[in-house]
């Protein structure tokens, strides 16, 4: 390949996870190999999110190898061979390895490869592919069990699930050990199950633990959308793209999304469903045990969770071990990477004084409530750790009917400036402060209190915070009261209503200012109010007072949170701590052993640890 033809290539490969003409070699035909070339130029360079490019390498050598010249298929072997699987090997580069999602896409990847070539040196690392394969399947057997006690650190991602989904099916489809495609088929089970019952009309927009702009104002956009269709046939796609991670998954031929999925997903009866996901800091060291790197510290690496009180230990620890001092993402660590304040055990000391704003980027433990109807749905994770720095979380969200979406945030400052970390937190990506927000039914508060201390690399602090409600989708609109907001689509009605008096910025922005803001948001349709005013003359009835620290909504029933402690309706405390899954279809225990996902008659029986899919 010529220098020039290479580099555009590599531009052209920035913005894509895969190759389009992987739909040709699917059906029998040979594909311009150019992409593939591509592909593998990135792959070769160690960018980051080489490993979603690895994907549809390895499927590709799998199943297409007939279809490929044996030039092209040579440059792959020599690509894979030469690929770097993990931070403890030679090289160095500014991959992201660590998240959730990064985790099980490079262990399935190692996996695989190794596979492919058990006799072969790997290049990079000098070990067979058999030592890498044995390598992998200690990560992934340990991703997948934590993933079954405790549910999605990034919790129902529209995002990130693609990147979760694309590894478990290359396993499923591709991996000879058997245990290990039970294992994956369940869990891309899991993640179906959550993807069902949070979905809208085919859009998936709940509470997330990691969620960006774009998805969050335009569902359409989501990442999942052809995962979605794929599973479960909304129509709201009509060509797949195949150029994504979601690819694998639309080319698998081995995994079958159960009925009883489907049948949820498609359910428009009301309904709720409240789910724990992840664990809190606090929580490790009881689950854990043993705080070592593999284990304990993945797992919170996973969380993102580097400069936290509770993990700024074993973040030294790894980061010394695996040599990660150029890595574009972790490089500041150096600057705590003092030998004698971690010897004398003083570096939670030090982050507790400094109190850094990064410690907002780890995603803890979210119990989310969900709502469901055929008009709307209502998401919130409740009391997620307010007055907490924060980054991409998405603490909750109303969407109507034509995708309409509706949620607050507290508009923040990225911590830093260089492109790899400095999409989040933004002005409308996760929140510089949390909230503490609970939900009831059709109803949700938030209360943002922004006076909590200074962090380090703090850059600003607005005293407002803001609703995205996009006036020009609504059919119609009502702003006639400074603390209120009304809109209609469809047979779905939706109210804002403020503590502080709200200014118009533009057709989708809604401020309010205070160093104290509250919001209160409240869902309604018209099987339960005749028309929009007399929706609107019940909004216009209720209360929204703070007293002290107490938000309160009065209504027919009375919400009110205590900051930071609690949440009651009509006076009677609500427990917001809950089970794995709490709902119609399934109720599931933290550390479960065994699930049962049971719709109408229509059955799902699943065992982890037996390697058990029984559907009936």
């Amino acid at each position: 390949m010529d220098k020039e033809k290479d580099n555009k290539n590599l531009i052209k490969m920035k913005n894509t996870s895969g190759f389009d003409d992987i739909k040709k070699l699917a059906r029998g035909e040979k594909a311009d190999e150019s992409q593939i070339e591509g592909i593998l130029s990135f792959i070769d360079e160690r960018f980051d999110c080489s490993d979603f490019r690895m994907i549809c390498i390895l499927r590709s050598l799998c199943k297409y190898t007939t279809l490929i010249s044996q030039p092209t298929l040579e440059m792959m072997k020599r690509s894979v061979l030469g690929f770097k699987y993990w931070m403890d090997e030679p090289g160095e580069d500014s991959m992201c390895y660590w998240s959730e999602n990064h985790q099980i896409l490079f262990a399935a990847c190692e996996y695989i490869a190794g596979q492919l070539y058990p006799a072969e040196v790997f290049t990079n690392s000098g070990m067979t592919g058999a030592q890498h394969l044995k390598k992998a399947e200690e990560k992934i057997n340990r991703w997948l069990e934590r993933r079954w006690q405790f549910g999605f650190i990034e919790w129902h991602s529209n995002t990130y699930y693609e990147e979760d989904i694309a590894p478990l099916s290359l396993l499923i489809e591709f991996c000879a050990d058997e245990s290990i495609v039970q294992k994956a088929a369940i869990l891309m089970d899991l993640f179906m199950l959550d993807l069902a019952l949070h979905i809208y009309k085919g859009l998936f927009c709940a509470t997330s633990g990691r969620c960006y702009e774009t998805q969050k104002q335009d569902p359409f956009k989501q990442d999942v959308r052809d995962i979605i269709e794929k599973a479960f046939g909304f129509g709201l796609v009509q060509d797949y793209s195949y150029n994504r991670l979601s690819t694998e998954f639309i080319l698998n031929e081995k995994y079958i999304v159960p009925q009883v999925f489907y049948d949820i997903a498609h359910c428009e009866d009301g309904f709720e469903v409240k789910t724990s996901m992840g664990l809190d800091l606090a929580e490790i060291k009881k689950n854990f045990g043993r705080m070592d790197i593999d284990d304990a510290g993945m797992f919170m690496w996973a969380m993102e969770a580097f400069t936290n009180t509770k993990s700024v230990n074993l973040t030294i620890d790894i980061f010394r071990k695996w040599r990660l001092h150029t890595n574009e993402f972790l490089k500041d660590i150096k600057i705590i990477d003092i030998p004698l304040l971690r010897k004398l055990n003083l570096l939670p000391l030090i982050i507790k004084l400094l109190n850094p704003v990064t410690q907002g980027i780890a995603i803890q433990r979210a119990n989310t409530y969900t709502y469901k109807t055929k008009h709307w749905m209502l998401s919130t994770a409740q009391n997620h750790h307010p007055q907490e720095f924060g980054d991409q979380q998405h603490i909750w969200q109303a969407t109507l009917e034509g995708g309409i979406s509706v949620f607050t945030t507290h508009p923040a400052v990225a911590f830093f400036d260089d492109k790899a970390r400095s999409s989040s937190p933004s002005y409308w990506v996760g929140n510089g402060i949390n909230p503490h927000s609970a939900q009831y039914k059709n109803m949700s508060l938030s209360l943002y209190d922004l006076r909590t201390r200074k962090g380090f690399l703090e850059r600003s602090r607005p005293e407002l915070t803001h609703a995205y409600f996009p006036f020009e989708k609504f059919d119609q609109v009502i702003f006639d009261n400074p603390n209120v907001v009304i809109g209609q689509k469809g047979g779905a009605y939706i109210a804002l209503i403020s503590l502080n008096p709200l200014e118009k910025k533009d057709n989708c922005e809604l401020i309010q200012k205070g160093i104290i803001t509250g919001w209160a948001v409240i869902l309604g349709d018209v099987e339960t109010y005749v028309s929009l005013d007399s929706f609107s003359e019940y909004v216009n009835r209720c209360k929204l007072e703070l007293a002290g620290r107490k938000l309160t909504l009065n209504t027919e029933n009375v919400l009110e949170i205590e900051f930071k402690k609690g949440f009651r309706v009509d006076g009677k405390p609500v427990n917001t701590n809950y089970q794995r899954i709490e709902s119609p279809f399934a109720n599931v225990t933290r550390k479960p052993q065994t699930i049962d996902v049971d719709y109408k008659g229509t059955k799902l029986h699943l065992d982890f640890y037996n390697q058990v899919r029984k559907c009936e």
